[in-house]
């Protein structure tokens, strides 16, 4: 059972919403989120003002940060193989 705020699930979160962004927008467009949502993860990690710097938060972004950075890295493995 994965509880809602367990990694697993927020792993499977980050893995539906880029699933659907796939489906919808395309592949560019969703590595372009991607991208930029990695970017405002990291901020809002290293910011010290933000909630994502304290406890099961930080954990939570930097683990979709992770995840995100792995998709990234099979999406070009994917291409330059294409």
């Amino acid at each position: 059972m994965n509880l809602p705020g367990s990694p697993d699930s927020r792993l499977k979160r980050e893995g539906h919403r880029i699933a659907l962004l796939l489906e919808r927008d395309g592949e560019k467009a969703t590595i372009e989120w991607v991208r930029r949502t990695m970017r405002i993860y990291r901020r809002a990690v290293l910011g010290g003002d933000h909630f994502a710097t304290s406890g099961a938060f930080r954990r939570g972004f930097i683990e979709s940060y992770c995840d995100f950075k792995r998709r990234l890295a099979a999406a070009a493995r994917t291409l330059t193989a294409s």
